[in-house]
């Protein structure tokens, strides 16, 4: 293997600066790694395994390997070019992208009423963010929060009156969860989005093309939020038994990083159709035709069984779209 920085988009092969301007992104239509460049004003895509083979590049020489960083890192951002930094999920486990101050402090109240919970013998988890908002500013709910830490460094083996270490690990765990925050209320998004849909397939008896289309894309719809609801649920359950999750900090962070990344991954992805989506109450409207087909394209080949979904897409006369150059 070489020995060139992996930190940055950078390879030995000259062909990846040989035309200003070319980057990396994911296919819209496969969701593959592409390199596009612009010759004589066109844009051209070429897929990874075509340039591996075009250019020789060995399995794991430098190219080989930047390529695979490459890959894993458009899951985290939408277009990486070279001599970009690589995104910090694949360099130090953080984030690259940011969190509101706001999702930090429902994160932290979030642990701090698990304190106070736990302390009276009955340990709850509220997720609910305008319901942690709401008590975080509340006189008698931080003098509980206190009793708390120093209730809790006792029960983690540290000495008495040691409850600003406490402080310190539910600060350092709100850090991380605030993420998890941040993704759930994108989720709601989607949320928001189903309803509009299921709202739509009732308003549409007049439009039979309407009511089927809107009737199978809830279908897809619905199971998209059950498996983001899981996953949220997931995380929840993980960080359920607080004094647990302080004893183990290190290892639930670890995790907590691993559902933020397996998450934001899937839902980056909507971001496209949850703006088109935003404009639209669930009434019928003209745009509404295009988006319900838009909707459909994106939601079947991820969520409809792979068997139903070719037959639907060949008794459409549908067959896979060749945007990328083969080589």
């Amino acid at each position: 293997m070489g020995s060139q920085d992996e930190s940055t988009v950078n390879f030995s092969q000259k062909f990846f600066t040989a035309v200003e301007g070319s980057y990396f992104r994911k296919s819209h239509e496969t969701e593959e790694p592409v390199f596009v460049l612009n010759l004589g004003g066109e844009e051209v895509m070429l897929p990874f395994p075509g340039i591996r083979r075009e250019f020789d590049i060995e399995e794991d020489s430098s190219d080989d390997v930047m390529l695979g960083l490459v890959a894993s890192g458009l899951d985290y951002v939408k277009v990486l070019m070279p001599g970009d930094d690589l995104p910090k999920e694949l360099l130090t486990g953080e984030a690259s992208w940011d969190v509101s101050d706001e999702h930090r402090k429902i994160a932290q109240q979030r642990l701090s009423m698990q304190l106070v919970s736990w302390v009276s013998g009955d340990e709850n988890l509220i997720t609910d963010p305008q319901q942690l908002l709401q008590i975080a500013d509340d006189p008698a709910v931080k003098e509980k929060v206190n009793s708390a830490f120093d209730e809790a460094a006792k029960a983690i083996g540290l000495e008495a009156g040691e409850g600003n270490k406490i402080v310190d690990l539910i600060e350092e765990l709100a850090e991380e969860l605030a993420y998890i925050e941040t993704l759930r209320e994108q989720f709601r998004g989607v949320v928001s989005m189903e309803q509009k849909i299921k709202r739509l397939r009732n308003v549409a008896a007049k439009h039979r093309s309407i009511l089927d289309s809107a009737t199978s894309v809830a279908k897809l719809i619905s199971i998209a939020v059950k498996e983001f609801g899981e996953e949220f649920d997931m995380a929840d359950g993980q960080t359920g038994e607080i004094i647990a999750v302080l004893k183990n900090i290190t290892a639930q962070k670890e995790f907590i990083r691993g559902t933020r990344n397996s998450v934001y991954r899937r839902l980056v992805a909507w971001d496209g159709l949850l703006r088109g989506w935003e404009q639209e109450s669930g009434q019928y409207t003209a745009t509404i035709p295009d988006l319900l087909r838009e909707t459909y394209r994106f939601l079947a080949p991820r969520y409809m069984q792979t068997d139903d979904w070719l037959l639907a897409a060949q008794s459409q006369g549908q067959s896979e779209p060749q945007t990328e150059q083969v080589w």
